[in-house]
């Protein structure tokens, strides 16, 4: 189904599928017990952990949007004459639609994850045009030549605070698993340099794993997803004991749920939707922040004295 006929079948009332769906890729309804998280969660210590989002939290990009910015890249790269041109004119067709929604998410006319679940559905759409591996391998490239794959300062004074004092670390991201796997081997290779070697084995991660062979998806995609899921490792005993939580949106607030009480909740330069819904959506015994980081400058802002300018 061509991206422009996608979107507005999920705008229809009637619709019950998510976007992924609609390429016969099948959300589990099992997941946590399929043998992927089963085995990553038998490897996980049992300890204290400081769980935190990735993309935006972490560090300024976001995986989603650099998997598929990569992919067109990739792509525009081969000889046309090399690629199937039935299937080449149909990508081509879906991204000039893509592009045009690409201009609305960033004049904030269309909802950024409506721009990002558009570019997942284009990649994994049209993955057969390319050679996957070596799209893999242009997109570790690609990852290692920028610098944005450096986390911003208070994020990684906290990770770093967590490791040194004996804890685990914890991530829980909706980014597909092909592109977080590459980040987080440069963010243990951060680590070692930064910390220390060792420190990278107490750093776990979870995320939205796409099975390319077959139809299966795995999702954390949504805050009930993740919140469900922090839930699981608790009632497993996975998770002695929450200590803190990182995140940067306003549908993160559902997260910070699943923590214990007096449990410290970084918002990490975060949208504009945290600070209009903070009251409504804060639960209470659980300490707030909101951090700005900027340049050479980190601050933390108060909710109840602050103007929107």
């Amino acid at each position: 189904m061509r991206l422009e006929k996608v979107l507005e079948v999920l705008k229809d009332e009637t619709n019950k599928k998510d976007i992924l769906e609609h390429l016969w890729i099948c959300f589990r309804s099992d997941y946590y017990n399929q043998d992927y998280y089963k085995n990553k969660i038998n490897s996980m210590h049992r300890w204290n952990y400081f769980i935190s989002d990735l993309d935006g939290t972490f560090f300024r990009w976001v995986l989603q949007k650099e998997a598929f910015t990569i992919f067109v890249k990739f792509v525009k790269k081969h000889n046309y004459l090399d690629l199937d041109i039935d299937n080449y004119y149909e990508f081509l067709k879906d991204l000039e639609f893509f592009n045009a929604l690409e201009k609305k998410a960033y004049n904030k006319e269309i909802d950024f994850f409506e721009y990002l679940n558009a570019g997942i559905y284009l990649l994994l759409k049209h993955k057969n045009l390319v050679d996957w591996q070596w799209y893999i391998n242009f997109m570790k490239y690609s990852f290692k030549t920028k610098e944005k794959i450096n986390p911003y300062r208070f994020s990684f004074s906290k990770i770093k605070e967590v490791l040194l004092s004996g804890g685990n670390f914890l991530f829980v991201s909706g980014a597909p698993n092909f592109v977080f796997d590459i980040y987080l081997d440069l963010l243990k290779d951060y680590i070692a340099k930064n910390i220390w070697d060792s420190y990278a084995n107490n750093v776990f991660w979870f995320w939205s794993n796409v099975f390319l062979e077959s139809t299966d998806y795995t999702p954390l995609w949504w805050r009930n997803h993740k919140k469900d899921f922090i839930n699981l490792l608790i009632e497993k005993n996975i998770i002695d004991k929450t200590i803190w939580g990182m995140w940067d949106t306003a549908s993160d607030f559902g997260i910070s749920y699943a923590l214990e009480k007096w449990n410290d909740f970084y918002f990490v330069n975060p949208e504009r939707k945290v600070i209009n819904n903070f009251t409504n959506f804060k639960t209470e015994n659980i300490n707030y922040h909101l951090i700005i980081e900027r340049k050479d400058l980190i601050f933390e802002i108060d909710r109840d004295n602050m103007n929107f300018i």
